[in-house]
């Protein structure tokens, strides 16, 4: 165990959080980006390729995947569990459930060995089980820490699943290769990542859901952020990794780029689902004979705050979904109970999704100065994670810009090519693809900037 070894890392970690705790929330936020005291930030390039490399039976329907992943630099895994019937029925095609596992433990085997082939049972439906790390937290990390006790190059999780595997798994399997036949989910750490990458990718999901999810990464910030990193790698006597999203003052900016509380109402296309307990005895926790271990405990009742947390901010954009609380401690009979309440959900989603964009208007917020969603492109004149951008009301009308700077936008090819249309007080005509381009100054106290795009009235003919 090398825990001792970090100790000055953690002090540093925990000084810096105590000495800004001080200021408003909003100071942290637009400050320009710093490196991390305790990380050595990541410089190169994230690639992107995915090649098999292995492949195991685990049983008649499942089976293991090895892949050289560029974007990871060394051997990750996949579990793929396809549906009865697969094989004989050659031309059904068929949607992807991919599910994530939590923190620690046996990684994408928990799911295996606890029975999801069971709870899954005859639906019709490809279930994908990615390795995610054991405190890899479905991110592409900052960098490394200081201490140098973590692998390089840093992980870059995301990107393997999102860029690489996702893909793969469309362009290998007989699915559904659209955001139509694609829900996410996971337990604990896996919760955190269905929901962050729902909220980064909502144009790639129509479900997701959490299970004991940590929801919300800016729980108590920045106190509670900080022993987010110290808690759970102690339990188990390993070295915290400090480096997932840098610090979480000096880079706060980038934890809230992957929280799902601070990204809620970019969720607002998707069917959701989160379900979590509150730390007391429930109904598979037999205190007599057995009294639940106090991680489960703690563990499940700080999830549950950050749960309720999530909860209010969905329900503050307006965004209906499923929350379930119950007694319980953080333990793998619950999960299971989950996963077979969701499936139904998800289910139904396949087969009538929510409304989503263009035929609705949409919001997105984001710490990357440069991102796409729903086939519009945005382009802030700041660094990466220096400041949050919230695009609401996206559509065919125009749009509401909020974070500061000046923010170049791409529309959406929902414009007649080659008309000219009203934007920003200035004519701009649509390319070819009928898309607009044109800028936005957005006020520096973080005021709310409303661009509408107004088809330009043509010229009467002065002979009629």
């Amino acid at each position: 165990m090398r825990w001792r070894s970090s100790a000055a890392v953690a002090a540093l970690a925990v000084a810096l959080a105590v000495t800004l705790a001080g200021l408003p929330a909003a100071a942290v936020a637009r400050a320009a980006p710093v490196d991390s005291p305790v990380c050595v930030p990541r410089t190169e390039r994230i690639g992107r390729g995915l090649a098999v490399t292995g492949r195991k039976r685990l049983t008649d329907r499942a089976t293991e995947l090895t892949f050289a992943s560029t974007a990871m630099q060394r051997p990750v895994h996949a579990v793929v569990l396809l549906p009865t019937g697969y094989a004989a029925n050659r031309s059904a095609r068929y949607p992807v459930l991919y599910v994530m596992h939590g923190h620690g433990g046996q990684g994408r085997f928990d799911w295996i060995k606890h029975g999801v082939e069971a709870a899954i049972g005859g639906a019709p439906v490809i279930v994908v089980v990615p390795e995610g790390g054991y405190d890899g937290y479905y991110s592409d990390w900052y960098g490394t820490d200081v201490d140098g006790h973590t692998a390089t190059p840093a992980p870059a999780w995301e990107t393997f699943h999102i860029g690489e595997l996702l893909p793969w798994v469309d362009a290998n399997y007989r699915t559904t290769a659209a955001r139509g036949g694609r829900a996410i989910t996971g337990n604990s750490m896996g919760g955190f990542g269905s929901m962050s990458y729902a909220a980064r990718h909502p144009d790639l999901f129509v479900a997701a859901g959490a299970f004991s999810g940590a929801v919300d990464t800016q729980l108590l910030w920045p106190a509670g952020t900080t022993a987010n990193y110290l808690a759970p790698n102690a339990a188990d006597g390993n070295m915290p990794d400090f480096c997932i999203w840098g610090d979480p003052v000096s880079q706060r900016v980038r934890w809230q780029d992957h929280n799902p509380t601070t990204l809620a109402a970019n969720l607002g296309a998707l069917s959701l689902y989160q379900r979590t307990g509150d730390g007391q005895p429930g109904r598979y926790d037999d205190v007599v004979a057995k009294q639940p271990s106090p991680g489960a405990v703690l563990n499940e009742f700080g999830i549950g705050l950050m749960n309720h947390e999530f909860d209010n901010a969905l329900n503050r954009a307006g965004i209906p979904h499923t929350a379930v609380y119950e007694h319980g401690v953080h333990d793998w009979p619950y999960w299971m109970d989950d996963l077979r309440e969701f499936l139904p959900l998800a289910l139904r989603a396949f087969a009538a999704p929510r409304p989503a964009p263009p035929a609705v208007p949409f919001t997105y917020t984001a710490g990357r100065a440069a991102f796409s969603v729903w086939d519009w492109r945005f382009r802030a004149d700041h660094d990466d994670e220096a400041a949050l951008v919230t695009v609401d009301r996206v559509g065919r009308r125009g749009l509401v810009a909020s974070g500061g700077g000046v923010l170049r936008v791409d529309t959406a090819p929902l414009f007649v090519a080659g008309a000219r249309y009203l934007v920003v007080g200035h004519r701009r005509t649509a390319d070819a693809a009928g898309r607009l381009h044109f800028t936005v100054t957005m006020q520096p106290n973080g005021a709310p900037v409303a661009i509408t795009a107004v088809r330009a009235s043509r010229r009467r003919n002065p002979s009629s």
